[in-house]
């Protein structure tokens, strides 16, 4: 436990402090949503692009940010340096997914909050479209879908990312490796996701498109055990 709590406040200074991956991620959401808001006029937004611009913003930002802790680990040969200390692969493998999972989150109700301030005007229009004329509890029982579909997301997508990035490890070409790996096995992943978004953000309540949390739920555990059982294997050279 002692370990575990070592890797893992190594893992939190990495994407929060000194050289704060979170706060370049944040930067970087920040600016792609004022490229995409700016690049559609007001009256051609609608639910479906304004769910697909959160979502490809989160799955740009969060690949970057892993990418990003990789590489200072390749360059440093941290793992390495790891690895020799007699550390079980599985161990570093959770505490790097678990700091992964937090700032993936936390980078997620940031582009929540950016993407309601930027699009929610042109959605959420009381007595129009069908909405009520008092959207306050609609809103919040849908803000908590998004982040609950945005939390499975997130936790999806660090346990893919850390199986990737030691797939990608001894390669000449780690970062090529790691997009070319981790886009073909994200995509079921982010479209449940994005799915689920899309009927929340249409106000249809929790018990709408229980399938695509369902489906993410899965994906989590696939690749949890996944990470778990193979990560020592993929970590040798």
């Amino acid at each position: 436990m002692r370990i575990f709590r070592t890797l893992l406040a190594k893992e939190l200074r990495l994407y929060f402090f000194g050289t704060s991956f979170y706060m370049v991620s944040s930067i970087l959401s920040i600016g792609l949503f004022l490229l995409f808001r700016f690049t559609y006029p007001s009256e051609q937004i609608n639910m479906e692009i304004a769910v697909s611009v959160l979502w490809a913003v989160h799955t740009i930002s969060s690949l970057f940010s892993l990418i990003a802790s990789q590489e200072w680990e390749w360059e440093a040969n941290a793992l390495r340096a790891v690895k020799l200390s007699g550390v079980e692969g599985y161990v570093v493998f959770l505490t790097k997914s678990l700091a992964s999972i937090i700032s993936m989150f936390l980078l997620w109700i940031l582009e929540f909050l950016v993407w309601m301030v930027l699009y929610g005007g042109d959605l959420f229009k009381p007595g129009v479209g069908g909405y009520a004329q008092d959207l306050t509890a609609p809103l919040v029982v849908m803000a908590a879908q998004v982040l609950v579909a945005g939390l499975l997301a997130s936790i999806g997508i660090a346990f893919i990312g850390q199986v990737t990035s030691v797939l990608a490890l001894h390669s000449r070409f780690r970062h090529v490796l790691m997009f070319i790996v981790f886009f073909p096995i994200s995509i079921p992943l982010v479209i449940a996701a994005s799915s689920y978004t899309r009927l929340a953000v249409a106000l249809k309540g929790w018990s709408a498109g229980l399938n695509f949390l369902s489906l993410e739920a899965a994906f989590c555990l696939f690749f949890s055990a996944a990470g778990v059982i193979l990560y020592d294997y993929l970590w040798e050279e």
